[in-house]
């Protein structure tokens, strides 16, 4: 037998041995991705599912406790005219509610790293903090806010009172 001859063989069984593992490579790496795909959707569904949790049971505790509705429109009008026993039980429910939408703004962060995300929670967000009260209790608050959502509710007051201001100039 020719040595040459052993060689190419060998040669051509060692292109065949590669070809095979880097098929064998990329099919792995093709159902790793599909797998990190599906875990990535699950915890965006998770997150989605969460965030309704926490708005339903806040909603749930206004619909079972009218007086905490009364309240919270009272405190929406103004916090400072609160009692004082009312201040304590409306800065809890500011609390409860800023808590559930941080934790939404942090859980679409996490999944999405997008801010852009949050825009629908962003306006209800807003339509909150419209309200006198609210503002007059972010005032008083020092929250223990994560920096990011810190800095989204400071760009959200913000953006709120350059719309005030300028619907004011135009009244």
């Amino acid at each position: 037998m020719n040595w040459e001859a052993v060689g190419a063989v060998a040669e051509a069984i060692g292109v065949i041995a590669i070809f095979v593992s880097l098929v064998y490579v990329a099919v792995q790496i093709r159902q790793n991705t599909q797998q990190v795909s599906r875990s990535i959707e699950a915890d965006r569904l998770a997150a989605f599912e969460r965030n309704v949790e926490s708005g339903n049971h806040f909603r749930e505790l206004l619909i079972l406790h009218p007086d905490l509705l009364k309240l919270l429109l009272k405190g929406y009008r103004s916090y400072e005219n609160l009692q004082v026993s009312e201040r304590a039980r409306f800065a809890l429910l500011m609390r409860n509610m800023f808590s559930s939408m941080q934790g939404a703004y942090i859980r679409q962060l996490s999944v999405e790293h997008d801010p852009h995300g949050f825009a629908g929670s962003a306006r209800l967000l807003d339509d909150i903090v419209r309200n006198r009260g609210v503002q007059e209790w972010l005032d008083k608050s020092d929250m223990d806010w994560r920096p990011e959502f810190r800095e989204f509710i400071g760009q959200r007051l913000q953006a709120i009172q350059q719309e005030t201001a300028v619907e004011s100039v135009s009244v």
